[in-house]
């Protein structure tokens, strides 16, 4: 391990009395914990969206796989984030694959308490859930592919790989330290496959794979290069009865000055119908609704209501982000301290200066172990935040991560490739289509981007139509294969694309898709005892369209998941008439 990772697992993890497992879990019986002897096909670090469907899919192919989580939550960006509204492109996203099934899962959820999941961006046509119940509806998943699958899925909570082992280019399997009452217990496993589906990317230097972070390459990193901003957001919930004591914030948190009321919260206007969420000033009204949730706690609220919970994750909490800011573990940690600063003095703005009977949930669950924990140290480390240690212990226990590091792979998807303006490139290989517009948050200056990528930068202050900046694009197979490095594959945000297409990737229906195609890889490598590199790509596209993913951005008049629709999307792919069988593979290739 690079002293730079052990540097940050010490500093973000010493003096931690920690759980077992899953001892704050006891509602999830059926997942089950770790064996400290076991070896699996799979190694996947990071419970978020994108490991979380890797590991189904891989489960569901007959693959064993280790689920390695270094909080107490699974669910990345959507759950332990707090990010509830799934940003989806176009409503066509839902009938895709793995997403389809999630969103299938909390229509039925909140149809049963006799609401919907069209709360937010002002209209019913977009999906959003309560943290705690995204986290129910991923386990269960979990639990159905452990019962149903040929394959197992194991989850190690309070954990991360501490180290890579390699044999040359090939990556054998990594150490796991896992933290416990007694304290760290630290396991050598091997694997099949190793896969990277962290918020940061952090498993890419520890296995020696190239990547990409900001406009830098890891051989040349400048830690004061712009990433993309992040947010330490807030969920958030109206309480009519008025605000519990211990969630009032009755003093100003440190550093709340007037200048900064007026620059970044002012503009929040307790009166008007405003439904723009930008303008200036813009409403409260704006602002709930924009990320507004169901809310399963109040039975006195009609199927569509104005929200009574929402998340805090808009222009006046984002946070300005560097490189330095993703490599640098003491420097990750302190930024993680000032976002949430920033969020604790826009939610004593809304309970102060607009009174709004409003403040953290206090029912999501978000007071676990691990977050009590991170906070206790925050609170050690700056005293002035002793006073707001309740409201904290309510945040997320991790930040709306946008942009991470990205592996260098045989083939870096770039802007022009996804243009919906001028068309996407269409790619035989695709195995994944996602939907969403090219959206960085700060960082779009044209010094910010990668220019030795793109032809031009392709981000402007004037924003194109919302129809030439959404809609399907295919993103191939080579994008998911490490340059040179066997035994490895990225999920999440940190596949090979440029900042700009990482822009239109990284939300929730893209990396749940994207990770699914990356379990199905896994999976399929390991039946062929091939390298991922090897495999023929027409067999991944095959359980791509069996798994219910439309793999073409072509009109198609056959009915979803009928054998016409999937030899129609193979001749599109293939440019024939005809569909097409995979090649046999049956030769090992180490």
């Amino acid at each position: 391990m690079r002293d730079s990772q052990k540097q940050y697992f010490e500093h973000t993890m010493h003096s931690i009395p920690l759980l077992t497992t899953l001892a704050a879990l006891v509602f999830l019986p059926l997942v089950e914990q770790a064996s400290p002897s076991a070896n699996y096909d799979i190694l996947i670090a990071g419970a978020g969206t994108g490991g979380w469907s890797a590991a189904v899919q891989a489960a569901r192919m007959g693959c064993s796989v280790l689920l390695i989580e270094e909080t107490d939550w699974i669910g990345g960006q959507m759950n332990a984030a707090g990010v509830t509204s799934m940003d989806e492109g176009t409503r066509e996203i839902r009938e895709q694959g793995i997403y389809h099934e999630f969103y299938q899962r909390a229509v039925e959820t909140y149809r049963k308490l006799g609401k919907s999941v069209g709360t937010c961006y002002f209209n019913s046509n977009s999906c959003a859930v309560e943290p705690r119940v995204g986290q129910r509806i991923l386990y269960d998943f979990i639990n159905e592919a452990n019962q149903k699958g040929s394959g197992h899925i194991e989850i190690s909570l309070r954990s991360r790989i501490v180290k890579v082992f390699r044999d040359g280019k090939l990556v054998r399997g990594a150490e796991i330290e896992t933290f416990r009452q007694g304290g760290p217990v630290t396991n050598h496993l091997d694997c099949a496959i190793l896969v990277d589906a962290t918020e940061y990317g952090d498993i890419l230097p520890m296995a020696g794979v190239s990547y990409r972070v900001g406009k830098c390459t890891s051989d040349n990193i400048d830690p004061k290069v712009r990433m993309q901003d992040n947010t330490w957001t807030s969920v958030v919930k109206e309480y009519p009865k008025g605000i519990p004591a211990e969630l009032q914030i009755t003093s100003p948190p440190p550093g709340y000055t007037a200048a900064k009321e007026k620059k970044h919260f002012s503009r929040i206007q307790m009166v008007g119908d405003r439904k723009d969420v930008y303008a200036d000033p813009t409403s409260w009204l704006a602002v709930s609704w924009y990320r507004g949730m169901p809310d399963s706690s109040r039975k006195d609220t009609p199927p569509f209501p104005i929200p009574t919970r929402t998340h805090l994750n808009i222009a006046q909490n984002d946070t300005w982000t560097t490189v330095g800011d993703c490599e640098d573990p003491i420097q990750r940690w302190a930024k993680g301290v000032e976002m949430r600063l920033l969020t604790l003095q826009l939610l004593y703005y809304l309970q102060q200066e607009l009174k709004l009977p409003w403040s953290v949930a206090d029912d999501e669950g978000y007071d676990s172990p691990y977050n009590r924990d991170q906070i206790a140290r925050v609170v050690a480390e700056t005293p002035s935040l002793k006073p707001f240690e309740r409201v904290l212990q309510l945040f997320p226990p991790i930040p709306y991560t946008r942009e991470s590091r990205r592996m260098i792979g045989r083939h870096t998807v770039v802007s022009d490739e996804i243009s919906r303006k001028k068309g996407p490139k269409a790619f035989a290989d695709a195995i994944s289509v996602n939907d969403y517009a090219e959206d960085l948050h700060g960082s779009t200056r044209p010094e910010c981007i990668e220019l030795n990528l793109e032809a031009a930068p392709a981000i402007t202050k004037v924003k194109p139509p919302h129809n030439e900046r959404v809609g399907p694009f295919q993103l191939p197979f080579e994008a998911f294969i490490p340059e040179s490095v066997d035994g490895f594959l990225a999920a999440e945000k940190n596949i090979s694309q440029s900042r700009l297409v990482n822009g239109a990737t990284r939300l929730q229906p893209s990396t749940m898709l994207n990770g699914q195609a990356v379990g199905s890889i896994a999976a399929l490598a390991i039946k062929k005892k091939v390298q991922p590199r090897a495999l023929d790509p027409l067999l991944v596209q095959n359980a791509m369209l069996d798994a219910g993913v439309k793999l073409v951005i072509q009109p198609l008049k056959t009915p979803r998941g009928t054998p016409e629709w999937k030899n129609q999307q193979l001749a599109h792919l293939r440019g024939t008439e005809t569909a097409v069988t995979p090649a046999p593979q049956d030769k090992p290739n180490p």
